[in-house]
């Protein structure tokens, strides 16, 4: 569940000639394409909006993951839209959000999932009280089932004609109840806190106040910092994977999230999960866009 954008991503020209600028397939594309990948038995079933202008940019990631594509709702002229500039870390944001939240016969199509991930890519993908809704009446039906969330974009406000900000996100701890997983950047968690802590060793007091409003496992990133992990075993730290080169990080934190899912959701034990993300993550990086994900190969259950 989420959105389906259009990224436009401005990086330096490597001609010297100023600025390139890229589109192409963004938001839950990344996350598809490596669960696609990771997990290529798996039935996927995206619940999105999808636009009738980027029903071609978005064919052959729905083709490529093998997606059912029976939950998406087409609706009529172009979709959202996101401009992130490359040339800096932090990637600031512009965003055209057309899409309003998922409604609540939207959601209906995702009760038969046994397996869940929430990727807020635009943060408007589902109103807060109709998720709490769909939350209860998803975990009545799936009591053991895998229900993951990647903070991603709630942490941002909206405003056309600027770049997105840091905002203070509403009943926040009431969004993570009952949750297997949640994902967010260490930049993200001031979202939550008000000023996001400088480093991953002092998030660890919020991840167990997360963990005490209801979520089982929280994972928060720092890019090549590597990320922190925290479950009822207590806080552990996983390192980035060494990198031999720097091509683009767009989509890197949705590809670590689907390997967590990948190998969390499927019973591996932590040990061996972890590892594994932060690899898989991290070599996304080596390459621009969803051609990255060539990287990325099936994994087997206890491998």
């Amino acid at each position: 569940m989420g959105t389906f954008n259009a990224d436009r991503l401005v990086h330096h020209d490597p001609a010297g000639c100023g600025t390139l600028l890229r589109e192409e397939a963004g938001g839950l594309a990344y996350s598809l394409m490596a669960l696609g990948r990771l997990r290529p038995k798996w039935h996927l079933r995206p619940v999105a909006f999808m636009a009738d202008g980027h029903a071609d940019l978005f064919r052959h990631v729905l083709a490529a993951a093998g997606v059912d594509a029976s939950a998406l709702v087409r609706v009529p002229g172009e979709g959202n839209a996101v401009t992130l500039d490359c040339r800096r870390e932090d990637k600031p944001e512009e965003a055209r959000l057309v899409y309003a939240p998922l409604a609540a016969h939207h959601l209906e199509a995702a009760l038969s999932c046994d397996t869940l991930l929430l990727n807020c890519t635009s943060g408007r993908d589902v109103d807060p009280r109709e998720w709490d809704t769909f939350r209860r009446r998803w975990r009545e039906a799936h009591p053991t089932g895998w229900l993951q969330m990647d903070w991603h974009s709630l942490s941002l406000d909206w405003e056309p004609g600027r770049a997105r900000r840091l905002r203070r996100v509403p009943d926040a701890f009431h969004w993570v109840k009952d949750l297997d997983l949640l994902q967010m950047t260490l930049h993200e968690t001031g979202s939550v806190v008000g000023r996001p802590p400088q480093r991953l060793e002092d998030a660890v007091d919020l991840a167990l106040r997360l963990r005490k409003a209801g979520c089982r496992r929280v994972v928060i990133s720092d890019g090549a910092r590597g990320f922190l992990f925290v479950d009822g075993a207590g806080p552990r730290r996983q390192d980035a994977w060494p990198l031999s080169s720097l091509v683009d990080t767009t989509g890197c934190g949705d590809v670590l999230g689907a390997a967590l899912l990948a190998t969390l959701g499927a019973g591996w034990q932590v040990e061996k999960a972890l590892p594994l993300a932060a690899q898989v993550a991290g070599a996304c990086c080596a390459a621009a866009g969803l051609g990255s994900l060539e990287v990325v190969r099936a994994v087997e259950d206890g491998e």
